[in-house]
Parts: structure tokens; sequence; C-alpha cells
């Protein structure tokens, strides 16, 4: 009987353990998010050049261009690579990209792969104004004085699960001077896109 007893307490330990250790977690997640948005609760734009590799299985080798990104208050991102021949832009909710001069419009509100993402970019722009740490579909690693974001799109619709493009997006922000490093989009068959921030500076 005692050593049922026993036994239920060191259950009951474990369990109390176990939420405090994930509340610690998440509660230091959320503070390492809000120092990395530090820098963009009073910035009035940011520009800085960008690398973009393109790697496919298909490719015998990755495709690099160059190009450059303005970021302005409080929801547009524009990158513009290739000599302008290849652009992505978000402004509001529209997400445009451009290829080969070809362009493909998407709205977060209606595409569910583009919401979390929309709500995690939006977040950042405006100085960590969303607690990202609690969107379900979002996970955050810090390695050194970087803090990868990643969003794993998902939806209860089963056909838009199929037909999404994206299996997931990583933001990796630089906690200390709040840099935007690295933007990845990464396609359903392995393939990915980089858009690789260099020389980032506030204005």
């Amino acid at each position: 009987m005692k050593y049922n007893r026993l036994n239920g307490w060191l259950k009951v330990l474990l369990i109390l353990f176990t939420i405090n250790c994930s509340l610690f977690t998440a509660t230091a997640q959320q503070t390492d998010f809000q120092q990395a948005c530090t820098r963009f609760k009073n910035f009035k734009q940011a520009a800085a050049n960008i690398n973009r590799i393109i790697h496919k299985k298909s490719l015998k080798k990755d495709i690099v261009t160059t190009g450059g990104a303005c970021i302005m208050a409080p929801d547009m991102v524009s990158i513009s690579t290739n000599e302008g021949r290849d652009k992505l832009l978000m402004k509001g909710t529209r997400f445009t990209m451009t290829v080969n001069g070809k362009e493909h419009s998407t709205d977060s509100k209606k595409n569910p792969q583009f919401a979390t993402f929309h709500t995690v970019l939006t977040s950042v722009i405006n100085g960590g104004t969303t607690d990202v740490t609690k969107l379900p579909d979002v996970s955050i690693q810090k390695t050194g004085t970087s803090l990868s974001i990643t969003v794993i799109p998902t939806t209860d619709n089963a056909k838009k699960q199929k037909r999404m493009m994206y299996s997931k997006f990583v933001l990796v922000l630089d906690i200390k001077t709040s840099a935007i490093k690295l933007l990845r989009f990464v396609e359903r068959d392995g393939g990915f896109t980089d858009y690789e921030f260099n020389k980032f500076t506030f204005e």
C-alpha cells in the first residue's frame, strides 16, 4: 500500500517537473524572440544584399543569383534578384513571386500554407508583437547568436495539404543585431530556395 502511494506521488512529481520544464522553455524562447526583434520596434526601413540559392534534385548544381532586399513597417518585404527578373514581395497578406518575369500571387487569408508564415514575418517586422512561440505549427531553436524560427504549414483539409507547394519555411534572425540572416522556402520534394541576407542595415 505504501509502495503504491509512493509510486503515485513520484508520478505526480514527474508530471509537475515536466510541466515546469515546458513552461521554462516556452518563456526562454519568447524572451529570445523578443530580443531578436528589438531593432524592429522603432525602425522605418531596413535593407540588405541578397544571395538567392535554388537547390533542386534535378539540377547538377545550385543556381545562385544576387540582388537586394527592402523591408518596411508594418508589413512589406521586397526581394529582387537576377537583375530584377526574379522577385519575392510580401505586402499585407498578399505574396507575389516572380520567376523569370512570370508572376505568381496568393493571399495568406485564402492560402493556409502561408497563414502562419505571414503571422511570424509580420510579428518580426513589428518588433515581436505576436507571441509566435504559442503557434502550434512553429518551432524555435537557438544556436549561438542565431534564432531559427521554423514554420511547418498544416491544414485540416487533406486536399489542400496535398496541394501545398511548400512543406516548411525557415526564418533565421541574429539575436544581438535583429538582422535577418536567412529566409528558406522548402518544397515538398526536398528542394529549397534560400535568400541569404548580407550587410543588413536599419534606417
